[in-house]
């Protein structure tokens, strides 16, 4: 299999789920939890998470070969070209706090593919976009840049 297979094969992804949406129910225990946990003083009004807290979510999935977690319905980039991975970058776009006794959905698509030429070599920059939601609208983004090798 080429470079060229695999650069095709992972460009077919942008615009697709990377594994099946998530959804969760947000409750004042978790919110306090998170704070405790990453030792933030508790909060004043505990139905409302700091801007970083993640909902919950019990995502389940088997253990690959390279030790990382597969989600239910995760699309796997597995090509012999691209057989390293790193993390590139995340950037986090919030829009409104979560708040407890919503439900949040977070839904995750392949959004870009860049080829850039490294020192060792090509890679595939692959960057997917997380949005987590309430049923009134979004409340972050996350974009994941992830390096192919």
């Amino acid at each position: 299999m080429s470079w060229d297979d695999a650069l095709r094969t992972v460009e077919a992804l942008v615009g697709r789920q990377a594994w099946a949406p998530a959804r969760v129910e947000v409750h004042a225990a978790d919110i306090l939890r998170y704070a405790e946990a990453v030792g933030l003083p508790r909060p004043a009004d505990p139905t409302v998470a700091p801007a970083l807290f993640l909902p919950p979510f019990a995502v389940g999935g088997e253990v690959g070969v390279d030790g990382r977690r597969r989600r239910p319905d995760e699309v796997v980039i597995d090509h012999p070209a691209l057989r390293r991975r790193l993390m590139g970058g995340c950037a986090v776009e919030f829009h409104a706090p979560i708040r407890a006794g919503e439900t949040i959905e977070a839904v995750t698509t392949f959004e870009s593919v860049t080829e850039k030429q490294g020192r060792d070599g090509p890679m595939l920059l692959v960057t997917t976009a997380t949005e987590y939601r309430a049923e009134d609208g979004p409340r972050r983004t996350e974009r994941w840049t992830i390096v192919h090798r």
